[in-house]
């Protein structure tokens, strides 16, 4: 039998407040501010009233760089038991010197019997407004409704009602521990896609190790992969009560670290060590002299245990050719558009020109910016080069702070990095008729010698697609950006979003490039 609700923390508990830590700290590398999966602490009974709550602490190395604390209370909503799990994950992490602080906060509602009734998720990034994504299931089908700024979406998406919320998994993992060799896959909804999600848990030997007191204890091991990121592995280590007292996760090249903690022990200042994530994530390569002047360049990109081709974009600008199983030459193009049209060129998808959540074309100040940047020029390429400058120009607040604005919150600030020049230049596009998307990739920085995560823009001109970089503003982009994605914002396609962003974060920690040839303007 299934209880309601119980005292024991679970490894699902602790690998999905985890999960939330993990998105935050990539959200805080490329700027990009996707949330986390929901965390609930068992209560003991259907009917209890009290709240239920759980902290744990997050570092990076030896740095502590914020905390996760996890509740759950049981209600009467609407003449129905319900449960009601909350995670809060809070982080101060440094990008390029600058503090960049975010809070992620979870909500989920559902039955003792495990039937989901809502979600909501907030981060909040000051100076940024924070943005929020609720779910209620009605009738049979998930209403979402998503607020950037000012601007709200609601679409409704199909449901799968045998997908089982939190709570109900946390249950069933605490009544059938995994021995060593164990495995145990169940199914749940990722509200962030908004697509069903696998997690899988594999029971392993115990391990002794040693607590932050100094005492050593012996607990048990188990490893947890989600299908949203499946090159990520979290390792949770539970005592015999499958409380889950340590989870240590290897991402972006770093280990992180979670340990439950007291109240007091979490809330404590963090230690003052800055974990600087956009330095140390950096991929070393050879030098590239006159970066911004190259026309060509022949890269030999690696992975230890993956194709690395599986995460690099194809298209006009990146050219792939196959050296063995985890090797690929990739040769990396400074493209402009021809000339002309070709008369037989298929029309674009609608997305590509419309309005969305982040990138608010139809905004009054966005579509003013556009006016007043492209001036009486009626030639589309020209017209997305005077955008791009006048962007470069105008974004005078070059901050590392803000993660992720929307295009509106960027016109009214005018401040931001490479994440806010990139959706504000594609708004401003889109105002102008010109169809646009986002890129994420990497930038070879010529002080480091290295690739950091990057975001820029592309707009189609005469059937191609060209990227332009609004941090530039050199009219082309170089040789020096390698792609990974792109993505429309599309407010109803999950895939067109944030959420694409996420596999990406499995293997840059491990990614390999060598610069092979170089040819200049």
């Amino acid at each position: 039998m299934l209880h309601p609700c119980s005292t024991n923390r679970s490894a699902v508990t602790s690998s999905r407040a985890g999960a939330s830590a993990l998105r935050a700290l990539w959200a805080c590398l490329l700027g990009v501010g996707l949330a986390g999966s929901p965390a609930a602490v068992l209560g003991q009974a259907a009917d209890a009233v009290a709240t239920r709550e759980d902290w744990q602490t997050v570092s990076i190395g030896k740095a502590r760089v914020g905390y996760i604390r996890s509740t759950l209370s049981t209600e009467m909503v609407d003449g129905e038991t319900r449960l009601q799990s909350r995670v809060e994950t809070a982080l101060t992490i440094s990008r390029f010197a600058q503090k960049v602080q975010m809070k992620l906060t979870y909500d989920t509602s559902e039955t003792p019997a495990g039937e989901w009734r809502s979600f909501s998720f907030v981060t909040e990034n000051p100076p940024s407004r924070p943005t929020r994504t609720e779910g209620h299931i009605i009738d049979g089908k998930l209403r979402v409704t998503t607020s950037v700024g000012e601007t709200t979406s609601t679409r409704e998406v199909p449901w799968n009602a045998d997908l089982k919320p939190p709570v109900w998994q946390e249950r069933l993992l605490r009544d059938k521990p995994l021995n060593p060799g164990d495995e145990l896959t169940l199914e749940t909804f990722e509200p962030q896609s908004l697509k069903p999600m696998k997690v899988t848990l594999k029971g392993q030997d115990s391990e002794e190790i040693e607590l932050p007191g100094g005492e050593r204890r012996s607990l048990r091991k188990v490893a947890m992969t989600q299908s949203i990121a499946p090159r990520l592995v979290q390792y949770n280590y539970l005592d015999e009560q499958q409380n889950t007292i340590k989870t240590v996760t290897s991402m972006l090249g770093l280990e992180m670290v979670t340990w439950r903690v007291s109240k007091a022990e979490a809330l404590k200042e963090l230690t003052g060590e800055d974990v600087d994530l956009a330095i140390a994530t950096l991929v070393k390569t050879g030098q590239i002299a006159r970066s911004l002047e190259t026309r060509t360049v022949v890269y030999r990109v690696a992975l230890a245990d993956a194709d690395p081709a599986e995460y690099l974009a194809k298209g006009p600008t990146q050219l792939i050719t196959r050296i063995d199983p985890h090797t690929v030459e990739l040769t990396v193009l400074s493209i402009v558009p021809p000339a002309e049209r070709p008369a037989d060129l298929a029309p674009l998808d609608d997305r590509f020109l419309q309005s969305n959540q982040y990138l608010q074309a139809d905004d009054e100040l966005v579509r003013k910016f556009a006016d007043e940047a492209a001036g009486d020029e009626q030639d589309p390429w020209k017209t997305a080069q005077a955008l791009e400058r006048w962007v470069q120009q105008k974004v005078k607040n070059k901050n590392f702070s803000t993660l992720m604005a929307s295009a509106a919150e960027v016109a009214q600030s005018l401040s931001g990095d490479c994440t806010e020049h990139a959706c504000l230049l594609a708004a401003m596009c889109r105002a102008r008729k010109l169809p646009s998307r986002v890129a994420v990739g990497l930038l070879y920085i010529p002080r480091d010698s290295a690739f950091g995560g990057h975001m820029w823009t592309e707009v189609n001109v005469n059937g191609v697609w060209t990227p332009l970089d609004a941090t530039l503003g050199r009219g082309v982009v170089a040789a020096d950006h390698i792609k990974f994605l792109d993505a429309s914002f599309d407010d109803s396609d999950a895939d067109d979003g944030l959420a694409a962003f996420v596999p990406v974060v499995s293997v840059l920690g491990q990614l390999k490039i060598e610069v092979l040839s170089v040819t200049h303007e």
